[in-house]
């Protein structure tokens, strides 16, 4: 069966990936609205945002991208803290912050990026990849293929009975 490290392996995989569509063509509410549409259960920066930015960030040993880093510097720890890649007002739902977008495409363009709008399906295709490479390196260290979906599934509510690749 699967361990925290095999879990914490999947998510900051899948999130990292996250990160970068962010910090290239999309923002947060797109990618999580894109996700759950597809059928996963939560979007991958509202479960930061409900697990703790700082925690996410403090457990993460690789730092490709400046987002994450730069939330956290400026207080946006998630739900606990009431701003991260959402706003909670009163402690309630994540409702879309205008200052995130703002915050994402500045560090675009501080890292000479320019950024290029993709669609649902592309946002879907490439987080999928994404999953998929982390699965493969779950079942490389000895998971059954049924273990490593059952970690999906846990790790980012990836949807129960769906395949990774389109048909």
């Amino acid at each position: 069966m699967s361990d925290p490290a095999q879990l914490a392996a999947v998510q900051d995989a899948f999130w990292l990936a996250g990160e970068h569509l962010m910090l290239h063509h999309t923002n947060p509410w797109e990618l999580d609205e894109a996700l759950t549409a597809w059928g996963y259960g939560v979007g991958p920066c509202e479960a930061q945002d409900l697990i703790g930015l700082d925690k996410v960030l403090a457990r993460q040993r690789e730092r490709p991208v400046p987002v994450l880093p730069r939330m956290v510097a400026e207080g946006r720890m998630g739900k606990i803290g009431g701003v991260g890649f959402y706003r909670y007002p009163g402690g309630g739902g994540a409702v879309i912050d205008p200052l995130i977008e703002d915050l994402i495409r500045e560090e675009a363009w501080f890292a000479k990026i320019t950024r290029a709008e993709r669609g649902d399906e592309a946002l879907v295709a490439a987080m999928n990849a994404a999953l998929a490479q982390a699965r493969a390196q779950a079942v490389a260290s000895g998971l059954s293929e049924r273990e490593a979906d059952a970690l999906l599934v846990k790790a980012v509510h990836f949807p129960a009975g769906r395949s990774l690749t389109p048909a």
